[in-house]
């Protein structure tokens, strides 16, 4: 049922999406949805929070797999790329959402600020940024990894490969003038 509200959402967007056209597409009853779901937004809010999880788990693990500064940044930014292109569902209900309910921005805003957090750390942990630096550095880094996955969605014709290279060979030339510790 999850899984099929996500499609629902992410194909068809949160505003045009009823609980109605969910309950058929996932060949239950509406009253079956709403005994797990009290309403659309409470689904909708269970589905941000998954996908957040999901996505923060790639990000400390691409975070937590290599001690190398470079390789955590090429780690890092595959890890979105991944997360974009196979989990594009839950991409969307994150990053491309029409929802503009308070309580859904927030759930989003503190999924980016958590992830925000775990770079920022990295980032200081081989170098000698002060927070306000590595948060700006930071949000460069997650904002170009962004507008590259919309350049990627809309085109399907950039090589991921290729692309995570070069966006980490611009980024460490960038990041490594600060390196206090380069291994």
């Amino acid at each position: 049922m999850v899984g099929v509200a996500r499609a629902v959402f992410a194909g068809r967007g949160y505003r045009t999406t009823s609980m109605d056209t969910i309950a058929e597409e996932a060949g239950v009853s509406k009253p079956v949805l709403y005994q797990h779901f009290a309403s659309k937004q409470d689904l909708y809010l269970a589905l941000i929070d998954d996908s957040a999880r999901h996505l923060a788990g790639q990000v400390e693990h691409a975070l937590n797999s290599t001690d190398d500064p470079r390789g955590r940044i090429r780690a890092t930014y595959r890890a979105y790329f991944d997360f974009a292109i196979s989990h594009r569902e839950e991409f969307v209900i994150l990053f491309n959402s029409d929802v503009y309910e308070p309580a859904a921005q927030a759930r989003v805003r503190s999924m980016r600020e958590g992830t925000v957090a775990s770079i920022v750390s990295a980032l200081q942990s081989f170098t000698d940024l002060d927070d306000a630096e590595a948060d700006l550095l930071c949000r460069t880094l997650i904002g170009t990894a962004e507008v590259v996955i919309k350049q990627i969605e809309a085109t399907h014709e950039i090589d991921i490969d290729a692309t995570v290279d070069l966006l980490t060979q611009m980024s460490w030339g960038g990041l490594s003038s600060f390196a206090t510790v380069v291994r």
